[in-house]
């Protein structure tokens, strides 16, 4: 919307030879960018300038180091902020496109950047744009318009096709969407998983989760994450949705972390939003008839100034079996200038009104617990929530606590991030989070069964039918059994070049339970470099380290502590790639790793004893 009293549809025509032009549109909320590049070389596409020489719009072809190639970067500066926000269509996306069509749109709080009609990049500003008395300068153009407002659907359909040509030429540029989600992330150069959102409605699985562009850095670090969705019947097949909660007023943030509840008629999304000013966030819902379309309410649900405001985020809400409705949410509880991270508590009976309570739990780590989750299974009553990212659960005979620790109360490893759960099919249930990535926010969808024990506390195991690998085209690879004896160092056997990525499975016997035995992985047949899998029964942990590392480099960033049985017979799983190591020990304990490195070498081992191993299969994945 353009903020003049009348607002006047204006473009601008860039032909191809032309190298100048100056316009006077004020400051607006709308704009687009229209232009065919006749070649793909370094330098300046698109300037426009005021008359002290100040960037308004910069677009340009650059070479950027840390990619190591040629990089199409738009520039937009608002009055909201002295530093632009960037648009980015990498060198694979400029060398795929056929047409070389540039299309940049501004609506006032979306800014995205498409190349022949497929969405490459996309920002969330705040401000306006000022096109008060500035000049224009191009190159590289064999056409182009400036507009001073926002092209409609259908113009974008006469410019580059409907919905199934835009989707066809998707996948030419940015590559055919995954049909399994184990491991997914949004299509694209710089997306990713955040912090998921598990829903089961009886019959369908949903997996709300937060979409994340630049690993928190959107919206100049605000994050401006959005509610994505997709859901499936059988976990096999999965339909993916539009936005469920999206950004749509300039002064949201970020649309945090929550949960999904329904009542007899609508299925409500509980979450936060984060203000850009700093001001107390405000918590909120949304609600839909069929769990896809989402309409905000436009309520906000205040908490006392006891708490923290600013940080309120993540509220789960669960029905208690009353009628009543139960609301956690994350935040701290203020005692003077003392902060005391904790989850509040409130309770409505019809999912509007709330009333305030003290608060549900306050652990007393150092930070807040966040993203909590609270269900009841089989008699027992569990709360998870994460500190630093890591979930840790409590459970109890009662439903309100006291709520005990178990000896593990690690979801996974800690580099599954922030997992939630939903119940399932057949008293089934799973846990979702993401696969975090050193110092950067967003990562790979991660999937878990989780697995309850007698005495109620839990494990986790892989998902059947997301690690079901039998209608893979290749074949799975069988390796002959065969033992390693070494009772005073190290026996290494089976040695395997495999190519691609790939699923590994084989049961271990030790003899001897101080001994170490596993496998490595290596980029060369030298195995100097790479990751070593070891059991250490005696110490009952599994750890992934790096080759030759000291025995003391362990923490539980590389590392499972307190499973039983390492001295047993042992079946163990794995899922290796160039991105990350999987693990799956015994059904009941998993582990995820990054790894960021290819590794074409195996081979198993043992050290201190002698170590049998049977069933050794593998399957390459495609």
């Amino acid at each position: 919307m353009n903020k003049n009293t009348e607002f006047v549809p204006s473009e601008v025509i860039l032909n191809e030879g032309g190298t100048v032009a100056t316009i006077d549109w004020g400051l607006v909320e709308a704009t687009t960018i229209l232009l065919s590049l006749s070649e793909i070389t370094e330098g300046q596409v698109l300037r426009v300038y005021t008359e002290d020489m100040q960037d308004i719009i910069r677009l340009e072809l650059v070479f950027l180091p840390e990619s190591k190639a040629l990089t199409f970067v738009a520039e937009i500066y608002t009055d909201a902020k002295e530093t632009p926000l960037k648009l980015f269509a990498p060198m694979e996306v400029l060398q795929k496109a056929e047409q070389l069509k540039v299309m940049i749109r501004y609506n006032g709080f979306h800014l995205a950047l498409h190349m022949d009609g497929v969405l490459i990049d996309e920002e969330w500003p705040m401000g306006s744009i000022n096109l008060r008395e500035v000049t224009i300068d191009w190159a590289k153009i064999k056409q182009g318009r400036l507009l001073n407002y926002e092209i409609s659907q259908q113009e974008m359909f006469e410019l580059f096709g409907d919905e199934k040509q835009v989707e066809q030429k998707a996948n030419e540029l940015l590559g055919e969407e995954s049909t399994s989600v184990q491991y997914w992330r949004p299509r694209g150069f710089n997306t990713g998983v955040g912090d998921c959102m598990p829903y089961f409605d009886g019959r369908t699985f949903h997996i709300f989760y937060l979409f994340d562009r630049r690993g928190h850095g959107s919206k100049w670090g605000l994050g401006a994450h959005q509610w994505a969705h997709m859901s499936s019947d059988n976990l096999r097949d999965w339909q993916h949705f539009p936005l469920s909660v999206a950004i749509t007023e300039q002064w949201e943030g970020s649309i945090c972390t929550g949960s999904i509840i329904q009542d007899n008629t609508h299925y409500y999304a509980y979450y936060a939003v984060r203000a850009v000013d700093g001001s107390p966030a405000r918590l909120t819902f949304a609600t839909s008839v069929d769990g896809v379309d989402f309409e905000k309410s436009g309520v906000y649900i205040p908490l006392s100034g006891r708490y923290h405001l600013s940080s309120v985020r993540d509220p789960h809400v669960f029905r208690e079996d009353n009628g009543t409705y139960h609301m956690l949410i994350t935040t701290s509880i203020m005692d003077g200038d003392i902060a005391q991270g904790c989850l509040a508590h409130m309770t409505s009976t019809d999912l509007r009104t709330w009333v305030e309570h003290t608060p549900f739990i306050v652990p007393g780590y150092h930070d807040q617990p966040e993203c909590s989750d609270y269900f009841e299974w089989n008699g027992w009553y569990y709360l998870i929530f994460s500190n630093d990212g890591t979930a840790r659960y409590r459970y109890s005979r009662n439903k309100f606590g006291p709520w005990i620790r178990p000896a593990v109360d690690i979801i996974d490893g800690v580099q599954l991030r922030v997992p939630k759960s939903a119940a399932y099919k057949d008293g089934r249930r799973l846990v979702v989070g993401f696969l975090s990535e050193p110092g950067r926010y967003g990562g790979e969808l991660v999937i878990r069964e989780l697995i309850q024990h007698s005495d109620g506390s839990l494990g986790t195991n892989f998902v059947e039918e997301l690690h079901d690998y039998t209608d893979s085209k290749n074949m799975m690879q069988t390796i002959e059994s065969f033992t390693l004896d070494n009772l005073e160092g190290y026996a290494a056997g089976g040695h395997l070049r495999i190519e691609n990525d790939y699923y590994l499975k084989f049961k271990v016997i030790p003899a001897y339970p101080n001994m170490y035995y596993g496998f490595t992985l290596a980029h060369s047949d030298k195995f100097d470099h790479g990751n070593e899998v070891r059991f250490d029964p005696a110490g009952r942990k599994l750890g992934i380290h790096q080759i030759n590392s000291s025995s003391f480099s362990q923490d539980e960033a590389t590392s499972l502590y307190n499973i039983n049985d390492l001295d047993q017979e042992v079946i163990v799983e794995a899922v290796v790639t160039k991105e990350y190591i999987d693990l799956c020990v015994n059904g009941v304990r998993t582990m995820i790793s990054r790894s960021g490195k290819q590794y074409n070498y195996l081979r198993f081992y043992s050290q201190f004893g002698t170590a049998e191993f049977h069933n050794i299969t593998y399957r390459e994945l495609e």
